[in-house]
């Protein structure tokens, strides 16, 4: 069986996610590496059995042709490494944030129409298990029609060893409109947007808790109104304990998971009957799925599977749009209101 061939530039952590995940899919081999580093991509190249590393994404794509290309850079150089991947007529899974501004993100989406290719945004949330299941539970009308979301994000990044605030090496994050928060953007994004429907209205709050620090701000939230629901968004990097909260209401149920927490869903439906004893009844349930949810993923762990749930389907998915000529795990337009909202998020006239 003929194998499909991927290729992957910029070999830092998140590369290593990816490039593990590839390695559980039987038809796709990673063919060549790149980084600015000759020592990490050597090391990453003998570490995942790949045979060729370049030390410039010029060099790789003249002299090998991959079906998809994973571009797993620093930020800044997303555009540019992207926009030469799509001239060459190259399919493109760019990791987060895909561009730095919406209008540099319309010209790739111009380009990947224009030249027929696949560009895709890493989105793993969308296909974290318990995302998937909160959406089918959605479409058997368990929840019955989604009222609110809320989508909440602590993350120590004052914590000792932060990478965020190091004196001696700016974090890449910091050239995002953003900072640092602007990594994070794109997840709660593209989840809003799943739940909210197109959005039609937002205001947002930016401060900043700590002082101090070399970032100009900590601390982001936005209210969101949609065409199907609302939704309440936030980053703190001040609120602990370190949590990736989801929450959507219903009319029958209120579903909720910690995106950080092993793969665990608790779901609080409408009872009838005494309150309290409804209560109570939610209580054991809640128990139930905590228990469940904490020793799967003690398992998980033990079993050396990656912490990025999601990634692994989201490749999968890519990869068979790829071979199939199908449509991709996340539409080009879907791409386009995520970039289109994390560019609103940052906007002055926005804010309050």
């Amino acid at each position: 069986m003929k194998k499909l061939r991927g290729a992957v530039i910029g070999c830092g952590a998140i590369a290593r996610e990816h490039l593990a995940a590839v390695a559980q899919l039987e038809n796709v081999e990673i063919v060549a590496l790149c980084d600015l580093s000759p020592a990490r991509a050597e090391a990453t190249a003998e570490r995942f059995g790949v045979s060729t590393w370049f030390t410039s994404h010029e060099q790789l794509l003249a002299n090998i042709r991959p079906d998809l290309v994973h571009v797993t850079t620093p930020p800044s150089s997303h555009f540019p490494i992207a926009k030469d991947c799509l001239s060459a007529g190259l399919n493109v899974l760019c990791e987060k944030p895909i561009t730095l501004d919406y209008e540099t993100f319309k010209q790739l989406k111009r380009q990947a129409q224009d030249q027929n290719c696949l560009l895709m945004e890493n989105q793993n949330f969308r296909f974290h298990s318990c995302i998937r299941r909160i959406f089918e539970l959605l479409d058997a009308g368990n929840i019955g029609e989604i009222v609110d979301a809320q989508i909440c994000i602590s993350l120590n990044i004052y914590g000792p060893g932060s990478l965020y605030v190091d004196a001696n090496a700016a974090h890449s994050a910091m050239i995002l409109r953003g900072g640092v928060i602007g990594d994070f953007l794109p997840h709660i994004a593209y989840l809003a947007c799943l739940c909210t429907g197109p959005v039609t209205d937002l205001r947002t709050i930016w401060s900043k808790h700590r002082g101090g620090s070399p970032l100009s701000t900590d601390e982001f939230r936005s209210i969101i109104k949609g065409e199907r629901a609302t939704a309440y968004v936030s980053f703190s990097g001040n609120g602990q304990p370190d949590g990736f909260w989801v929450r959507v209401a219903g009319t029958k149920a209120h579903v909720e998971t910690n995106l950080f927490e092993p793969p665990r869903l608790t779901l609080r439906r409408l009872r009838r009957g005494e309150p309290s004893l409804t209560r109570l009844i939610d209580g054991i349930v809640e128990a139930k799925d905590v228990l469940k949810g904490s020793a799967a993923g003690l398992w998980r762990k033990l079993g050396g599977v990656s912490s990025y749930d999601g990634l692994p389907e989201l490749i999968k998915r890519t990869y068979t749009a790829v071979e199939t000529g199908g449509a991709p795990p996340v539409a080009l337009d879907e791409i386009d209101s995520t970039v289109d909202l994390v560019d609103r998020f940052t906007r002055e006239d926005f804010k309050l």
